[in-house]
């Protein structure tokens, strides 16, 4: 209870407690600091290099996958970091072999994403043995010591497995709880706050985008390990949680609500209420846990109080509003009720089969060469690799730069599968090594004692394991401090700070340029195209939900809720672009605005549709229902016909600017008014909201 209570104060902490993180970090550490205190420093630095590939390397959820893909790892990262002990001498192998290998190892991604993981480590641990070179040495020790360092990683991993089984599905469960625990506590800002929607909105989306993040994982994680025979009551009691938890989530979409100042000022004390009802709720999420679930105290909420209070008939309308959130708020202690139930039947998931690699060669020649195109984005990125670390090799070499094999760890590190995350990881990577190097300059200055290297070595090495997947600007910033304690133990320390600082720009500069010139992949650009596959998806839903209406069958109650879920997917992928766009370099505020819009304009719909779904079983399909439908469908069907006949982004752009306002008096009457409206006043509206979209593209 007591740590639930830190990580509920400092919610921070809980990366802290992540499993395979942490064992990434013990391995790191134990198989490094040992040997610099006997006096093997380039040998400790191997190991601690050869456990951090091997930590990229590991992905699978199912323990068979993993066994499977430690076999393929090691024999492979040997192979790999000898043949670059091999070639290193020779300049023209190097370059042309380097192209070669590192295109096939960015390729096998089209295989399978844990083979796409298996053959980044591969690179990553080529560039290390890069660094770690020297004339003259055995070319079997380098390659010897960093498989030993995958080696040590792995034996960790395997202790973790025997003594701590599904500890990753519940770190991921309880960081689930906790973002759901946050965005509950959004929507409850409006009772007691003055806020702007758009913030609102934007808050919220980035959680809805973090919680389907994590709900997709877990849930990804939970299926391989059923369809792998890994089944257990402790994970059916975790795939139970996360049942809850996205009920949970459906409920959090229609429950927005700002307090008018006339609610304010004739109930001040009953939105207080509310608003602590939420809070306790809020701060209950926060501690959940598979483990702790049974020993926590459920919050005493009296809901009937709430809602027998007495208000003014000048605030009836906003009375509805608050009612309405009142009742989500019941629906979810509701839910929270049942986390604490032990039922004797196990759930049975619907269960997916795993992604694996067949070994029919034919079949995985196939799959590549279909892919060797531009237009696959596979090809793309590994084209784009390939071509920035090879170019880095080049430019390493005619130059003779010092410590110049960072040029190409940081090229291979900041890449990404379009301009706007490589924009973004690169402004975080230069950041990161500045702060980083000054703080390295401070230490210089004032000679830190050689005693305290291997704990700053340790601390910086932790906090890195523990900020890269999460913040990368201060994964750099640590490892920037851990890589000078390395070299400063092996008495290079007074060596690395402009070459690390030049490595690091040229690192950033070259990846950028081949991004630039190989479809950067706008998202001003891409952005029609997933509004249309938006509007697509709430089309499916309508017609999905049109024809369960019309028999009541189970099996076509399944397909409505997977379009259900598509749509969710879809709006928050869309969010995701106006995301990505504001990390573009040259981006335009206008644009921005815009397609912030279509983002609200499609929550609205989607919160629709999640008041509808849930009220489908009782839905009955009389006329009125049927024309509505109809009229929904078609309209949809219409502005995807409009979207498809002018598919430029400047097109779409140009309708939006000339209806904003519009749209903004639109949905600013749904978000006020869905909470009174029945099922037909709903579809009603959902085609009325298409319509007006329609008719102003029309007088366009």
């Amino acid at each position: 209870m007591i740590q639930s209570n830190i990580l509920l104060r400092y919610p921070f902490l809980r990366t802290f407690f992540n499993l395979r993180t942490n064992i990434a970090a013990l391995s790191f550490i134990s198989c490094s600091i040992p040997l610099f205190l006997m006096g093997h420093v380039t040998m400790g630095i191997a190991f601690s290099l050869g456990s951090i590939s091997c930590g990229f390397a590991d992905t699978s959820s199912v323990t068979k996958y993993r066994i499977l893909d430690f076999t393929i790892a090691l024999p492979l990262f040997f192979l790999i970091s000898l043949g670059i002990e091999i070639v290193f001498p020779h300049s023209l192998l190097f370059i042309g072999s380097l192209a070669v290998v590192s295109f096939a190892l960015f390729m096998l991604a089209v295989l399978t994403p844990r083979l796409g993981a298996i053959g980044f480590a591969a690179i990553l641990l080529a560039i290390y043995a890069m660094l770690l070179h020297l004339d003259g040495r055995q070319i079997w020790l380098i390659p010897l010591w960093l498989t030993g360092g995958a080696i040590w990683y792995i034996l960790w991993q395997t202790l973790a497995i025997i003594f701590l089984p599904n500890q990753e599905s519940k770190d991921i469960l309880s960081d689930l709880y906790q973002a759901l625990s946050k965005k509950l506590i959004i929507h409850d800002q409006g009772f007691i706050f003055a806020t702007d929607k758009n913030q609102l909105f934007i808050q919220s989306a980035q959680l809805r985008s973090q919680i389907a993040t994590l709900s997709h994982t877990l849930e990804y994680r939970i299926h391989q390990q059923f369809s792998c025979g890994e089944d257990s009551a402790k994970l059916q009691d975790i795939y139970r949680f996360l049942k809850i938890a996205e009920r949970i989530n459906e409920q959090t979409r229609l429950m927005y609500f700002t307090s008018t100042p006339l609610l304010k000022q004739h109930c001040p004390q009953w939105l207080e209420h509310i608003h602590h009802a939420n809070q306790k709720i809020s701060q209950y999420l926060a501690q959940v846990s598979v483990n702790n679930v049974h020993h926590l105290a459920l919050p005493s909420i009296d809901f009937d109080a709430l809602r027998r209070y007495q208000a003014p008939k000048e605030a009836q309308q906003e009375i509805i509003a608050a009612q309405a959130f009142i009742n989500k708020l019941d629906i979810i202690y509701l839910s929270l009720c049942e986390l604490k139930n032990q039922s004797n039947t196990l759930t049975n998931p619907t269960i997916t089969k795993p992604i694996l690699l067949t070994w029919k060669w034919r079949e995985i020649a196939s799959k590549l060469t279909s892919q060797m195109t531009l237009k696959s984005s596979y090809f793309r990125h590994a084209l784009r690799g390939a071509l920035s670390l090879t170019t880095g090799l080049i430019v390493v070499r005619l130059l003779d730069l010092d410590f110049g094999f960072w040029t190409l760890m940081t090229s291979l590190l900041i890449l990404r599968p379009n301009l706007s995350m490589t924009w973004t990881r690169l402004l975080q990577r230069l950041t990161g090594t500045i702060c980083g190097l000054i703080v390295v300059g401070g230490l210089l200055h004032f000679q830190v004692a050689t005693s305290i290297l291997p704990f700053m070595f340790c601390i910086a090495a932790v906090l890195f394991f523990h900020t890269s997947a999460r913040h990368y600007g201060f994964a750099v910033f640590f490892v920037t401090l851990f890589v000078f304690a390395g070299f400063s133990l092996n008495g290079q320390g007074d060596n690395i700070m402009l070459p690390r600082l030049d490595n690091t720009v040229l690192g950033v500069i070259i990846p950028l340029v081949f991004v630039f010139i190989l479809t950067p992949g706008w998202q001003k650009k891409s952005f029609p195209t997933q509004l249309n596959t938006t509007i697509n998806g709430y089309i499916n839903y309508l017609k999905s939900l049109q024809l369960y209406l019309a028999n009541k069958q189970e099996p076509q109650l399944s397909i409505v809720q997977s379009h259900f879920q598509d749509c969710v997917v879809n709006d928050t992928n869309l969010f995701d672009h106006w995301m990505g766009y504001l990390g573009e370099p040259h981006r335009k505020s206008q644009t921005s605005s815009h397609i912030l819009l279509c983002s609200r304009s499609s929550n609205i719909i989607l919160r629709i549709l999640t008041q509808l779904n849930e009220n489908k079983q009782t839905l009955p399909l009389n006329p009125s229902v049927s024309s509505n439908l109809d009229h929904a469908i078609t309209s949809l069907t219409l502005l995807q016909q409009k979207l498809q006949q002018s598919p430029h982004h400047a097109d779409l752009f140009e309708h939006i600017s000339k209806q904003e306002q519009v749209i903004y008096q639109s949905f600013t009457y749904i978000e006020n008014e869905i909470y009174q409206l029945n099922n037909t006043e709903l579809l009603a509206l959902l085609s009325q909201e298409v319509r007006s979209f329609l008719i102003t593209m029309d007088q366009h």
